[in-house]
């Protein structure tokens, strides 16, 4: 085989891995969405027939981003019998959101000490985008993706000068278990927070670079949001039994 001949087997087998990656990567960004938002319901058998109709993407490729997603704890794999979507509980929103607030007090630390201009910047930004979407008072069907993303861009921003990689990777599995309880809550609970001013309060501290202040803001914003998780689980579960 010639040195051209050569390269371009490598370099075919190069394209073809990274086209197989790239699959993967979008199966499991289209799994963790539909998980998160609750179209794939806690529960449910994921067939790779139904995945590969659903999403138009390969069986490898899926059970690839099914077994990524198992580590994520967003679906549980089942000895010879596939995966399903994790179930949801009281306890487990408890025990999420304490850990998601021990993560996000770490990266907030480190954030606020170490954030420069362009950190700033982008936190206000963001909370501008956010305040708006608030503001607009956007019903639970047509703006409730809307709001989340602002949601899950400013919390983003508040920590993206972390320099602690491990304390940010594991934060970003927790938030998404997190926001997979907090969407449930958002849906069957009604409005009795505050929570713009939330928010205000934490882009203030951010800005001050006040660390007790936002150590404050922060726990009171996450234990709201899980006691708010409990009581939307708990109705469901009332709900279910006198069906």
């Amino acid at each position: 085989m010639s040195l051209v001949e050569d390269f371009s087997v490598h370099n075919g087998l190069d394209e073809q891995g990274s086209t197989t990656r790239s699959h993967t990567e979008r199966a499991a960004q289209l799994l963790r969405t539909d998980i998160i938002e609750g179209v794939l319901v806690p529960g449910l058998k994921l067939k790779l027939e139904m995945l590969r109709e659903r999403y138009d993407i390969g069986a490898a490729p899926l059970r690839e981003a099914l077994s990524r997603l198992a580590g994520e704890g967003l679906v549980i794999a089942q000895e010879q019998r596939g995966f399903v979507v994790s179930g949801m509980s009281v306890e487990e929103a408890n025990d999420i959101g304490e850990l998601r607030l021990l993560l996000e007090i770490e990266a907030l630390r480190s954030s606020l000490r170490l954030g420069g201009q362009q950190w700033q910047t982008r936190v206000i930004t963001t909370y501008h985008w956010l305040e708006r979407a608030e503001r607009a008072q956007l019903g639970p069907d047509g703006g409730l993706d809307e709001l989340e993303r602002r949601n899950h861009d400013f919390h983003e921003a508040l920590v993206s000068a972390c320099d602690r990689r491990w304390t940010l990777h594991l934060r970003g599995i927790v938030f998404r278990q997190h926001e997979r309880y907090r969407r449930l809550s958002r849906i069957h609970s009604a409005k009795t927070r505050q929570v713009s001013e939330e928010h205000r309060a934490l882009l203030d501290a951010a800005l001050e670079r006040d660390e007790h202040a936002i150590v404050e803001v922060i726990t009171a914003h996450i234990r709201r949001t899980t006691k708010a998780v409990s009581e939307a689980l708990l109705k469901i579960r009332q709900e279910g039994t006198t069906d």
